[in-house]
């Protein structure tokens, strides 16, 4: 019992660190605690403490919202450099769609991140780890509007085949084209032009090409032939969402 109060003051600063993005101040652990001495009074126990301080984090906009704070002689279109703990977040949401680990935070702290060697070295680990799976589907998912395919119909009469097996294959190819660009640090030109692509049967069949078979996807040289399919232009997911997003905005706009 004698020791409840200091072992609560490590698990909300712990708890706060990963919360917050930042080191935390004696202000934090100041109202952290008092919120976890209401819960323990009013709970009977350590467990209802934490919970309270936990509650607590969890509703500070610290915790809810990415904030970037402009310099206080910062002037109106001015740049300026944003500080190691900001950066840390952005790269952290960007590549892992999640908040920094402990090295991360540990260099941000130290204002080391923003070094040109740390930096690079940071990005490098963050892309190996499983985390950066995120990248690709979210980035992806945005930026190519992929997240759109799940609602587009063609004309079934014009494609009278297609199914969502057909519609998940068209999602996955361009992720794991995305994928490869990302993680095998190759040209971002091969965004346009690259030679391959990841096919399954159903999409295989699809495109006409030949000799793929079963439900998993495996990288597949492009034949000669198939130059139209090459890069994102020529994925099936890209020509989709876009195709059908213009002939609906040319029926909106249609008399």
């Amino acid at each position: 019992a004698s020791q409840e109060t200091a072992c609560a003051k490590k698990i909300v600063n712990n708890l706060a660190r990963y919360a917050y993005r930042r080191p935390v101040t004696p202000t934090d652990t100041e109202t952290l605690m008092s919120f976890y001495q209401q819960g323990r009074n009013a709970g009977g126990s350590f467990d209802s403490g934490i919970e309270m301080a936990l509650r607590r984090m969890l509703a500070d906009p610290e915790f809810i919202f990415r904030r970037e704070t402009e310099p206080a002689n910062a002037k109106p279109g001015q740049p300026y450099r944003i500080t190691d703990l900001e950066l840390a977040s952005r790269l952290s949401f960007f590549l892992w769609s999640s908040i920094p680990d402990n090295e991360l935070l540990t260099l941000a702290s130290e204002n080391k991140l923003h070094d040109p060697a740390v930096l690079k070295e940071q990005v490098r680990r963050m892309l190996a780890d499983p985390k950066s799976d995120q990248l690709v589907t979210n980035f992806a998912g945005q930026w190519l509007q992929l997240r759109g395919l799940q609602t587009q119909e063609p004309t079934t009469s014009e494609f009278p085949d297609f199914d969502d097996n057909l519609r998940q294959a068209m999602r996955k190819e361009t992720e794991l084209f995305v994928d490869s660009i990302v993680h095998e640090d190759r040209s971002v030109l091969d965004l346009l032009d690259a030679n391959y692509t990841f096919l399954n049967e159903r999409l295989a069949k699809h495109y006409g090409i030949a000799g793929i078979y079963g439900s998993n996807f495996r990288r597949v040289e492009l034949p000669p032939q198939f130059d139209m399919r090459r890069g994102l232009l020529g994925k099936a997911s890209i020509e989709t969402v876009t195709l059908l997003s213009d002939v609906e905005i040319k029926s909106t706009d249609s008399p």
